[in-house]
């Protein structure tokens, strides 16, 4: 049986490397961060390292599920990640309207620029969302009987 290319050196080598591009980003941002008294540098400062923790942390699954434990999901599990994931998609289907809505009451560029964003991340992140539920969906989940290995 032919072993996933995850698990190869080169693949872990890889996410250790990126990590740690997402580690310094962190630490340069919680550095600058108490520099700045100006409100847009210090959003956009604290929005980096957010986004750089938010990497780390899907990083660092991604290289435990393949050094130490694969991703188990039961039928039930699948169940109950499907849901948070609708919810999750229904409450951004509700914040993009209210975004929109504000996108078009607003004047200022930094404003506009902001809440364009936002509403970009905002469809991007359902996007992703809507493909990750579709997917699980659609996988086949191993019985109790094999392994319950989730491999989409």
């Amino acid at each position: 049986m032919k072993r996933p290319a995850e698990t190869s050196d080169e693949f872990l080598n890889l996410m250790v490397d990126w990590q740690s591009v997402e580690t310094e980003t962190i630490g340069y941002t919680k550095k600058e961060i108490p520099k700045t008294g100006n409100p847009l540098t210090r959003t956009i400062l604290q929005a980096l390292k957010l986004e750089a923790e938010k990497h780390c942390l899907i990083q660092q699954m991604i290289v435990e599920s393949v050094k130490k434990q694969a991703v188990n999901l039961s039928p039930e599990e699948l169940t109950v990640l499907s849901n948070h994931l609708n919810r999750q998609m229904a409450v951004e289907e509700k914040n993009l309207s209210t975004a929109e809505q504000a996108l078009e009451k607003s004047e200022l560029f930094i404003s506009r620029y902001l809440l364009s964003y936002l509403i970009s991340d905002l469809k991007h992140q359902n996007e992703l969302f809507r493909e990750l539920d579709d997917e699980l969906k659609s996988a086949s989940i191993p019985t109790s009987a094999t392994s319950k290995i989730f491999d989409s």
